[in-house]
């Protein structure tokens, strides 16, 4: 199959000088004065025609660099790098778009500036500003738009202009949810008609979904290029061990923390047998021990133990001994708290845990304590939501379509 884009030993650095009179200095004496930054560097692949790629990796990977020179943007330092066909980009938002211009002056500038000439304009600027969905807006300066507005125009253009090669850098992530599934509808369309296009993304699921084969870069270098599912399995397992080497306690030091007559000592996870781990089967019991050291030992106290999502710290659920009824231990200074949370249904990923210990009545905090990541669940899929259920499909006629076959007979 002929390969709509070549990259053999791609490189591109950037010169960063301290100052801008750097620059000048350096033109005169023939001294360097400035350092090298290498946003990518030997970057090797191939893009067959018709075939979608993801390319993924944290910020600052050289994915916008790789996109930009795709897109002739800016030039390799070193390196080859061939394109095969017309191409038609959404990059950083905003790029392309003056911002003077209304919406409508600013699409047919853009058109024509990825190869339309005055009578295709004519014929496509309708179905263009018609899929941006932008109404009278287009007749208002885009200054004024918000990014999800610039997204809509952008990819309106894009996917109307017919390219060979459709370059996405994030634009699904500013768009709302109806404008995000015609995209995605378009970008089907386009595999059918055997388009050329190159996604990038932080939306893992998206990339997964959508690519047959993903780039994954790291500082520049290419980490893996192969089967989607694959490399952004791999990319997710890369993330959660960058996150367990971290500190997993992102609260003040103890000696810095102010005075308090309860602390939380330790957190620990565990599986139903008491072992402490880290990696779970969703389904399987995890166990949250507290360990609590109190300095009043009249003094009653109460948890609450939450589950949050670490990729974006959303409270998935939080369990508390003053909600349950558990009476309020006292009469000590030291105390294990266990919470046995059964046949915990969290879809795979990484989860962090927050505690809290107060007083009696469960108002006043004595003491917090994070743990950023405590535990993980595994999976073979993606799966979209916090939680999976017990579930079965059915298919059947609905009822006047079985009344009426009814009477057909």
């Amino acid at each position: 199959m002929t390969s709509a884009v070549v990259a053999r030993e791609l490189t591109k650095q950037y010169d960063i000088y301290r100052r801008p009179i750097d620059r000048l200095i350096e033109a005169v004496t023939r001294r360097p004065r400035h350092t090298v930054f290498p946003a990518l560097q030997d970057v090797t692949f191939e893009v067959e025609r018709g075939e979608t790629i993801g390319i993924i990796g944290q910020n600052g990977a050289g994915k916008s660099t790789l996109l930009k020179l795709l897109c002739s943007v800016t030039r390799p330092t070193s390196g080859l790098l061939e394109t095969k066909g017309t191409i038609a980009s959404i990059l950083e938002l905003g790029t392309g778009f003056h911002p003077e211009f209304n919406g409508r002056e600013n699409a047919s500038l853009n058109a024509a500036i990825l190869g339309l000439g005055p009578a295709e304009l004519k014929q496509r600027l309708p179905a263009i500003l018609e899929f941006s969905e932008l109404g009278t807006f287009l007749d208002r300066p885009v200054k004024t738009y918000s990014s999800g507005m610039y997204m809509r125009l952008a990819f309106s253009v894009a996917v109307n202009v017919n390219p060979d090669i459709l370059v996405i850098d994030e634009a699904l992530a500013v768009g709302d949810g109806h404008f995000q599934k015609k995209c995605v509808d378009k970008i089907r369309e386009f595999q059918e008609e055997g388009k050329t296009i190159l996604f990038c993304s932080h939306g893992l699921y998206h990339v997964s979904s959508i690519c047959r084969r993903t780039l994954w870069l790291d500082h520049g270098r290419v980490m893996r290029y192969g089967p989607s599912l694959d490399v952004v399995h791999e990319y997710e397992t890369f993330l959660l061990q960058r996150d367990r080497e971290r500190p997993s306690s992102e609260g003040e030091p103890e000696h810095e923390r102010p005075p308090s007559p309860v602390r939380i000592r330790d957190i620990v996870v565990c599986d139903r047998g008491g072992r402490p781990r880290d990696l779970f089967e969703r389904g399987e019991d995890i166990h949250v021990k507290l360990h609590v050291h109190s300095e009043v030992v009249s003094q009653p106290i109460h948890a609450i133990v939450g589950v949050h999502r670490s990729a974006d710290d959303l409270q998935c659920f939080a369990v508390g001994t003053h909600a349950d009824g558990v009476e309020p231990p006292s009469g000590r200074n030291e105390y294990e708290l266990i919470v046995q949370l059964h046949n915990v249904p969290l879809n795979r990923g990484e989860y962090s845990i927050i505690a809290f210990v107060g007083d009696e009545n469960a108002i006043t905090v004595f003491d917090r304590r994070d743990v950023r990541p405590a535990f993980s669940i595994s999976g073979e899929r993606f799966e979209v939501g916090l939680i999976s259920l017990d579930h079965h499909w059915s298919v059947a006629p609905a009822e006047s379509d079985a009344v009426q076959s009814a009477g057909n007979r």
